[in-house]
């Protein structure tokens, strides 16, 4: 697989974007290396299929599937995220990107289409359901491909990603999104981590099996504490039954646990 990152050598977003490249290409259990390929004028642009500063290519096709007949050009990039217009990429179309792409056989790539495919789903996708990814692509990269969703969108919570950085896994490049805004709906599991979300859960194609394992919801336990080392400790409680779960996850049993 040949990732390209390309740019202007000023562009303000450049940096930013090839951080996020790299941390995803991690995650994805991929070699974090990516050719650099600096755009210095329109014949470049049009040689290298450029449209706009950053881009990042894989195989040679732009990372935004919408854009793919679009003309080269020479100016700086827009990507439309759930945050609005941004010049840095929105990770879920990095990932898209790599898990599309076909693999090559040389054997320091991993095959991601051997891999066990999970999506995490609950209420807001704000909390636990994005703790249950993290530790999912950080215990478990090489065997699952980790997915987060909700059946609204709440934000990421910023105690998650603090107590999940605490434990020394970063999910800041995660965001909340619903089931509709996923690029697949083809899973081997779907599992329901609260029960708002298991008896909203919506019906996937194919052969997902759906599994339920309530967890308490962090916020919730936290909303009637005034100190904020108790407020986190909620947080970490939580956070360390999630990471015991993914542990043991597919082959574990799962049932319901509390509402």
């Amino acid at each position: 697989m040949r990732i390209r990152f390309l740019c202007f050598q000023e562009c303000p977003n450049s940096e930013q974007a090839l951080d996020l490249l790299k941390r995803t290409l991690r995650e994805e259990g991929l070699p974090d290396h990516a050719d650099l390929v600096e755009v210095t004028d329109h014949a470049t642009a049009e040689r290298e299929g450029f449209l706009g500063s950053p881009s990042i290519q894989v195989n040679g096709v732009d990372i935004e599937a919408s854009r793919a007949n679009d003309a080269p050009c020479f100016g700086c990039r827009v990507y439309q995220t759930e945050g609005g217009p941004s010049g840095v990429p929105p990770v879920e179309m990095i990932r898209a990107a790599l898990h599309g792409a076909k693999r090559d056989e040389t054997p320091e790539f991993r095959d991601m289409s051997n891999k066990v495919k999970v999506l995490f789903l609950c209420t807001g996708n704000s909390c636990r359901s994005q703790m249950a990814e993290g530790w999912a692509r950080h215990f478990r990269g090489d065997a699952i491909e980790a997915w987060s969703a909700g059946i609204e969108k709440h934000g990421l919570n910023p105690n998650a990603v603090k107590v999940m950085a605490e434990a020394g896994v970063d999910i800041s490049g995660q965001t909340s999104k619903t089931v509709a805004e996923l690029p697949t709906r083809e899973f081997d599991y779907v599992v329901t981590l609260c029960g708002h979300g298991s008896e909203n859960c919506p019906i996937f194609p194919g052969k997902a099996k759906v599994v339920h394992v309530g967890f308490d919801d962090p916020p919730k336990l936290a909303a009637r504490l005034e100190d904020e080392e108790e407020k986190l400790n909620c947080y970490r409680r939580v956070r360390d039954e999630i990471k015991n779960f993914i542990a043991g996850f597919p082959s574990v049993r799962c049932g319901r646990k509390s509402e």
